[in-house]
């Protein structure tokens, strides 16, 4: 489900194939509404999880949500850093 048969993380193949990044994507463009409405997504989604999940599982939902974050941050960073060598 999250790893491929390497027991990698597949998060490109998830993204790749995911409706709203297709829908997105289509015209190559990427709009301000388009971003918006996507954020309006997720924080739907967190606000129907709120009210679906208890505690504990909420407290680990944020952490990955946290951690996710800062592996696509360091990340993001790391490449700009290639780019100003």
């Amino acid at each position: 489900m999250f790893f491929d048969k390497e027991g990698i993380l597949d998060i490109d193949e998830m993204v790749v194939n995911n409706a709203s990044f297709k829908n997105i994507m289509e015209d190559g463009v990427i709009t301000e509404e388009e971003i918006k409405a996507q954020s309006d997504k997720v924080v739907a989604i967190l606000h129907n999880m709120e009210t679906q999940y208890s505690e504990e599982q909420l407290a680990e939902i944020k952490n990955l949500l946290a951690e996710s974050s800062v592996l696509y941050a360091i990340y993001n960073f790391h490449s700009l850093q290639n780019i100003n060598l």
